[in-house]
């Protein structure tokens, strides 16, 4: 029976120049010709497992049921480091088992994790520097074609996850808080929500600042519009975070801050 039409999406920190990204769609088209791809992005930075976790956690809740999404984020690939593949709602995962899928596995609560010893899906020889192409995928098309995700191995029970920054609250009122993630724009991605700071709370009448780098940021808006040129404020981002962004700038340039970094909050 021949192989069914599928989405693959392709997450990586391959970037645009290399043939890496191309050989893998090329891997996948061979074993299921149907197959259709959507590439998230292949500009995480590079070896930045975090960064690759946040950006697929953005992308993944959008994309049709039986949607497979192949994500290689790999600086130890060729190691002991597992590959393992994840059913996840109604999607499907192939990724090393380094905590690329973080919050996949944080925000549903039925994955099941495999780890993939199916080597004869693999394509032969195995390279230890390019498993992108010779395990994730090949496991990934095969899985297209509906070869059951429990013939790539035994369940996995504890797959590898980082520590997704948490808001730590004092009595005196302050919020130690994080950068999540940093976007193409240097917009900075913070693990605070909007419901977090009274200035988007009803009334919006309690100050507040948040202390980032060595700069205290008291402005507040609704939009990237409303901000002045050049100046440093907090916006509602569309992921429901807010965000430290500069207006026609880069506030992760100006404030010197990456993802991980701590930032501050003073509830006057």
């Amino acid at each position: 029976m021949p192989c069914a039409a599928r989405i693959v999406t392709l997450l990586t920190d391959f970037g645009l120049r290399d043939h890496f990204v191309s050989v893998m769609k090329g891997v996948m088209l061979s074993i299921n010709p149907e197959l259709k791809f959507v590439d998230i992005s292949h500009l995480v930075p590079p070896q930045d497992v975090r960064s690759g976790a946040f950006t697929l956690s953005q992308a993944y809740p959008y994309f049709p049921s039986r949607t497979i999404h192949v994500a290689v984020v790999d600086p130890e690939v060729g190691t002991s480091r597992k590959p393992i593949a994840l059913t996840a709602g109604d999607q499907f995962f192939v990724a090393p088992d380094n905590g690329l899928l973080t919050y996949v596995l944080e925000r549903e609560a039925g994955a099941v994790a495999y780890e993939i010893t199916a080597d004869n899906v693999f394509r032969q020889p195995v390279s230890a520097t390019f498993h992108g192409r010779d395990v994730f995928a090949p496991v990934a098309a095969w899985i297209s074609c509906d070869t059951p995700i429990q013939k790539m191995g035994a369940v996995l029970k504890q797959p590898v996850r980082f520590a997704i920054p948490t808001l730590e609250r004092t009595p005196g009122g302050l919020i130690e808080a994080a950068v999540l993630a940093v976007d193409h724009f240097g917009n900075l991605v913070t693990n605070l929500k909007p419901d977090d700071l009274p200035a988007y709370s009803a009334g919006g009448s309690r100050p507040c600042k948040i202390i980032a780098g060595r700069r205290e940021i008291t402005s507040f808006r609704r939009t990237f519009a409303e901000g002045s040129p050049g100046e440093i404020f907090v916006v509602p981002g569309s992921a429901g975070y807010l965000e430290i962004v500069a207006r026609n700038g880069s506030a992760a340039s100006e404030l010197g801050l990456t993802p991980g970094a701590t930032i501050g909050v003073v509830l006057d």
